[in-house]
């Protein structure tokens, strides 16, 4: 367990080809777009008061490569990334690749709504969890992951993540995914659960005396101010 306060600072990959077509992209994967890339740049530069004692993403190529551009351009080349697959994105099974539209219609109809705003007004907190689970019913290839075990994983991780470091005070960055950093969100206070999170946004999250705690969700103060770094 760390010594003092562990921060840890969880970062949405920043922007790929599939968000950029809105096609479904779990664990499917593909190549940040140069939007994409300029974002982690900016993030990268509005991060270098930051000293981080660790790094860790998934195993997906778009989070190794925001926290390879966040770790060059923080200018910490000393940092080594730490792949875990437990911070992936949750898996959709035969709907990854597809446009998000018909993957949300499907189940939009197979609960009886009209609309994903619908559906999350009715489930509130609970909407990703629905939507998950409805998503497993759907995929009768059996490919698709359960909401549990992507819980399940994502609580081994961030176990991982605070019985690794134990500098006092330390600062940690974990390159993860939309779906799966409002996951990480609702295992502590629901209510902060935000489904606009934005590429290359931080959420700030607090480890003291083995409590886990929220301080910032979907951040986009570090962009902006690393926008007015020079590269």
């Amino acid at each position: 367990m760390a010594t003092g306060k562990l921060n840890v600072y969880l970062v949405r990959h920043g922007k790929t080809m599939f968000n950029t077509s809105r096609r479904v992209q779990g664990w499917s994967d593909t190549p940040l777009t140069k939007e994409g890339i300029e974002v982690a740049e900016f993030l990268g530069r509005g991060l270098r008061e930051v000293p981080f004692e660790a790094v860790y993403t998934s195993d997906r190529g778009r989070t190794i490569e925001t926290a390879g551009i966040i770790i060059r351009e923080s200018k910490q080349p000393h940092l080594e990334i730490n792949e875990l697959s437990d911070f992936r994105e949750f898996g959709f099974g035969k709907f990854e690749g597809e446009y998000e539209d018909v993957m949300f219609g499907k189940v939009m109809e197979h609960l009886g709504f009209h609309s994903l705003e619908e559906a999350f007004e009715k489930f509130g907190d609970d909407g990703y969890q629905i939507i998950s689970e409805t998503v497993e019913k759907l995929d009768k290839t059996g490919m698709s992951e359960t909401w549990d075990a992507m819980v399940a994983r994502l609580k081994k991780a961030l176990e991982i993540v605070s019985e690794e470091n134990h500098v006092e005070n330390a600062n940690v960055l974990v390159v993860s995914h939309g779906m799966a950093i409002n996951t990480i969100i609702s295992f502590f206070d629901k209510s902060m659960i935000n489904p606009e999170l934005a590429n290359a946004s931080v959420t700030r999250l607090g480890f003291e005396n083995g409590k886990w705690t929220i301080e910032a969700v979907n951040d986009l103060s570090y962009i902006e101010a690393g926008k007015l770094v020079l590269a």
